[in-house]
């Protein structure tokens, strides 16, 4: 699908308006897939897993990406701009406030910083929650789901080690299917 590209850096724009505090991801599936539908649930989850292993931030990296497959090039610039234009100013405003003013313990900023953070926790577990459906849709994606939180979150093995690990399983596993047999 090829999106008009004002109205893809609109969308961006207001991803990165609303995204704080690491809940990006989130703010892009609810704008392009559920708000827009210029994406469905596995085209999703699948940019998000490409992104996830390039190196850089996943919410950049996705934008960028997303941007590119709506809109070509250009679109995968604006929609990179157009994620990240608010968020640096608002860092920079900030950085200037929090060096001439500092943050206290118990200050308002502390406070209005650490409710941020819980707020991004709930849009990530939010999001994650909607996906499950689309992404653990058979037996196979189930184990190696399973294969990866208990390689990564159990055992403490390193990303890198898993990645190395995963994605020749989960390539091998799926290859078939790929390739429409």
């Amino acid at each position: 699908m090829k999106v008009p590209l004002g109205k893809l850096f609109l969308a961006f724009l207001e991803v990165g308006l609303v995204a704080f505090g690491g809940g990006g991801n989130a703010q892009i599936y609810s704008a392009i897939v559920l708000r827009r539908g210029w994406m469905n649930d596995r085209e999703f989850l699948e940019t998000t897993a490409l992104c996830r292993i390039l190196p850089g931030p996943v919410f950049a990296n996705l934008a960028a990406h997303m941007g590119a497959r709506l809109g070509g090039v250009m679109g995968g610039i604006l929609a990179l701009l157009g994620v990240l234009t608010p968020g640096a100013t608002l860092m920079i405003v900030l950085s200037l406030a929090y060096f001439h003013l500092g943050v206290l313990p118990g200050s308002w900023a502390q406070n209005a910083l650490e409710g941020v953070a819980a707020a991004a926790v709930g849009l990530i577990l939010a999001t994650s929650l909607r996906q499950v459906p689309a992404a653990l849709d058979s037996l196979k994606a189930v184990l190696l789901a399973l294969l990866v939180f208990v390689m990564y979150g159990l055992l403490h093995w390193s990303l890198l080690l898993v990645l190395l690990l995963a994605v020749p399983l989960g390539l091998t596993l799926y290859w078939k299917e790929s390739r429409g047999g």
